[in-house]
């Protein structure tokens, strides 16, 4: 599962929790700078994918540092650091293969 917050970038400090968090640092937690997405200049955007259990527990955790966003703008933004991801990939096999 996957789920797609933003967070100001003043609280980029709350990542490093998270991160060192037992549970939800074994999840992959990707951050990109908010404005490449259409947010505001001083956002980040936080594509957490993990666990149900992983997910729930960023929420008790750190629900108010964090916001998620709406369905379609984290189906938007997925779908573009999914292509991103695809590209960098595609790019290394052609350098490497």
């Amino acid at each position: 599962m996957y789920a797609v917050y933003q967070i100001k970038k003043s609280d980029k400090s709350v990542l490093d929790k998270m991160l060192a968090d037992e549970i939800i640092g074994r999840q992959a937690v990707t951050q990109k700078d908010g404005s490449s997405f259409g947010l505001e200049n001083d956002k980040l955007v936080l594509l957490y994918e993990g666990s149900e259990e992983g997910n729930r527990r960023l929420k008790e955790l750190f629900g108010t540092e964090v916001t998620a966003l709406d369905k379609k703008k984290a189906e938007e933004i997925y779908a573009k650091i999914k292509e991103e991801e695809s590209q960098a990939e595609d790019g290394m096999g052609f350098l490497f293969g």
